[in-house]
């Protein structure tokens, strides 16, 4: 084995020969059988083959992973530099003589290049998927069912193309750098990436596929459910590749003991070889422990997050067959889980483990594949039915169904409107970039849990501030059309309850803070909370056109904020974020107010375009850009950042000038929205650049 070059492209033409062939069989058997179809429904059952094969790939790749055939052959792409074990007889026998229960024998050798070809097989159908999809495309070739038109842009089967080759190199790693978890880990996460890309395919692809209705905090549910579930399955991936799965046998306890001793640092070290440390030292077997156990808890509040989306799915007409499919998975899970533990880890068991993650990956993206958006979840849907009686007839001939919203939903989709979520994320986004900038090199295990709970923390004072905001102005949200929707605006929540909401949440987020990240974090936040809800709500904004200017003090605070988490102290590095996030803030809402300048003429507020007009407006927002820029320069001339940043300052900067340039030149509500969305854009991309300048240089 150590003679043997890890990489040998000899045998890569025959092994491509090889995919194709293996292709040529389901290739004509699609044709075949869609011979008298549409060119459209042709290539829908050429992606439905290709789903199958990709999921028995996924099935085979674990089986060849349980039987540790990995290293099977131990270079790539071939075996000892042939296409197939045949070839490699000699070598093989060699090495199994030597270690007869070694990673190379005649077996694992077949295995892993059984699995080989198979891969080799599903990206030729791929490729063979992407020049149809563009052929179709360029032909305009369009098959029409219920009036709606199910060509997909190519680009999908283009993007799947790309991320099997992504893929082949993953497998190429894991035999070449000799099953590295972190390696083995990927492969598994980018195969289910995989299945999905192509189930998202088939579903929207189909033309007997009917939209079905659901609300926007339903898809918001959905997401997290689906994003927890990808998380719970890398740890599952981590589990095996790390031999994990038996460092607890019994349950519901793990060693006899609630909470079994265990090592999160060895454990969750991601960049080391399989079995050591970084160091080379021999893992421990607390380490494995806490690979196990952390992947156990995690199981628990994963699946329960599936059981109550199977059961909200479960009371609607339109969603019940999928509700049985995820519940029967949700049991699949469970059981296979238990026996991998209690059986000895079961080979059989196993499979149907992996398996059943995948088929939930799947299960998930044909749900929310098959969603139609809702374009006004917070308005009910017998309401919606009284406004548009047409459309609410020509819904119901078209066998599209409304999900109805549980009343506990509803209140907690109100109670989080309050809490202004798009604005909130930005916060903690750049708090989050304060507490990483604040810490030389990558944070150990016991920063990221200082930064989980500032996060945390300053998420549940940010979002208590908004909800105050939310009382003091509600008269002139409803007054303005971009808030009237608010939940206090529309009277769907008294003064009293959201008082009681935004004590409690800035109650519980001062805790956290205090005791959990440090007692300056807490005031500090604090403060900011006085500064918005009081100071710029209550006195600035209502008497002022300079509210912007002053308020946005306030506003600049979170990079202020993360700093102080992990530092402990408010450091020049942390005043000059401020100073960035200060001067951002006008130009970004004088943009705003520019379009929406009717919506606050209305409401009474003075805001600049109201008092000084559109044209002064407009060169405020000009010259605040220039000395934006200046700011902007700050971090490399203090020595914050390298040139990585400059260039990134720079161009985003000019960006914005240019698109300031235009609006002052030449006004249009359409600028006004761009020059908005743009600045986004520019404090999001600017803070990344930094961030990611801080690891790089």
């Amino acid at each position: 084995m150590n003679a043997q070059p890890l990489y040998d492209l000899s045998p890569l033409a025959s092994l491509l020969g090889l995919g194709a062939l293996l292709a040529v069989g389901p290739l004509a058997w699609v044709y075949w059988r869609n011979r008298r179809c549409a060119p459209l429904q042709r290539l829908q059952a050429l992606r439905l083959f290709t789903l199958f094969l990709t999921f028995d790939l996924i099935l085979f790749g674990a089986f060849t992973r349980l039987t540790d055939s990995g290293l099977g052959c131990p270079d790539w792409p071939g075996c000892y530099g042939n296409t197939s074990p045949l070839g490699a007889h000699h070598a093989i026998t060699a090495a199994q003589d030597a270690m007869p229960t070694g990673p190379v024998t005649q077996a694992k050798a077949w295995i892993e290049m059984i699995h080989r070809y198979l891969a080799t097989g599903v990206g030729a159908l791929i490729l063979m998927m992407t020049v149809v999809s563009w052929l179709n495309w360029r032909a305009r070739v369009r098959v029409e069912q219920a009036s709606r038109s199910v060509e997909l842009s190519p680009w999908w089967a283009t993007f799947t193309l790309f991320w099997v080759g992504l893929q082949g190199a993953f497998g190429a790693w894991t035999v070449t750098l000799k099953l590295f978890p972190a390696i083995v880990t990927l492969h598994l996460g980018g195969a289910l990436v995989l299945l999905a890309l192509l189930g998202v395919q088939v579903v929207r692809g189909s033309t007997f596929t009917v939209p079905l209705a659901m609300t926007l905090l339903m898809r918001r549910w959905l997401a997290l459910v689906f994003a927890l579930l990808a998380l719970q399955t890398v740890l599952g991936g981590w589990v095996s590749t790390n031999y994990a799965v038996l460092a607890c046998s019994d349950f519901p306890q793990c060693q006899n003991r609630w909470w079994p001793e265990m090592n999160f640092q060895q454990g969750f070290e991601l960049w080391r070889h399989l079995g050591v440390t970084g160091t080379g030292e021999p893992i421990s077997f607390a380490a494995l422990t806490a690979i196990h156990y952390v992947h156990r808890l995690m199981a628990y509040g994963v699946l329960t997050l599936l059981a109550v989306l199977a059961w909200q799915l479960s009371r609607l007409a339109a969603w019940r067959v999928h509700s049985r499919v995820l519940a029967a998975l949700i049991g699949l899970q469970l059981v296979t889980g238990l026996s991998n533990v209690v059986l000895d880890w079961p080979l059989l068991a196993a499979l149907l483990h992996t398996g059943g993650a995948a088929a939930l990956v799947l299960t998930l993206t044909w749900i929310a594949a098959s969603a139609a958006p809702d374009a006004k979840p917070a308005v009910p849907a017998m309401q919606r039915a009284r406004r548009h009686p047409a459309r609410a007839d020509c819904n119901r001939e078209a066998g599209m169904s409304t999900l109805v919203r549980p009343a506990v939903m509803m209140a907690f989709s109100q109670y989080y409107a309050l809490t202004k979520p798009r604005v909130i994320q930005l916060i903690v986004f750049c708090a989050l970039i304060g507490m990483v900038l604040a810490v030389p090199g990558v944070p150990s295990w016991r920063e990221m849990g200082v930064v989980a709970s500032a996060c945390l923390g300053i998420w549940l004072v940010a979002g208590a501030a908004a909800a105050f905001n939310c009382i003091i102005e509600k008269s002139i949200d409803a007054k303005m059309k971009r808030t009237a929707w608010r939940p206090t605006a529309k009277g769907e929540l008294g003064d009293r309850q959201t008082l009681l909401f935004s004590a409690t949440l800035c109650a519980v987020g001062s805790g956290l803070l205090y005791f959990a990240v440090n007692p300056l974090t807490m005031w500090l936040t604090f403060a900011t909370f006085i500064g918005y809800a009081v100071i710029y709500t209550l006195i600035l904004k209502p008497l002022t056109p300079q509210n912007i200017v002053i308020g946005g003090a306030s506003g600049a605070m979170p990079p202020v904020l993360g700093w102080a988490a992990m530092a402990g102290n408010v450091g020049p590095e942390a005043l000059i974020l401020f100073l960035i996030i200060f001067l951002w803030t006008p130009p970004h809402f004088w943009a705003l107010a520019l379009y929406r300048v009717e919506d606050y003429r209305k409401s009474g507020l003075p805001m600049l375009p109201v008092t000084h007009g559109n044209e002064f407006t407009r060169l405020m927002v000009l010259l605040y850009t220039f000395i934006l820029l200046a700011a902007c320069l700050l971090p490399f001339i203090y020595g914050m950042s390298s040139w990585l940043y400059l260039g990134a300052a720079v161009l985003l900067n000019a960006g914005f000038i240019l698109h300031a340039w235009w609006l002052w030149r030449d006004y249009s509500d359409l600028l006004a929205r761009k020059t908005f969305r743009f600045s986004l854009i520019h404090l999001s991309l600017l803070f990344a650049a930094l961030l990611i300048d801080h690891y790089v240089s």
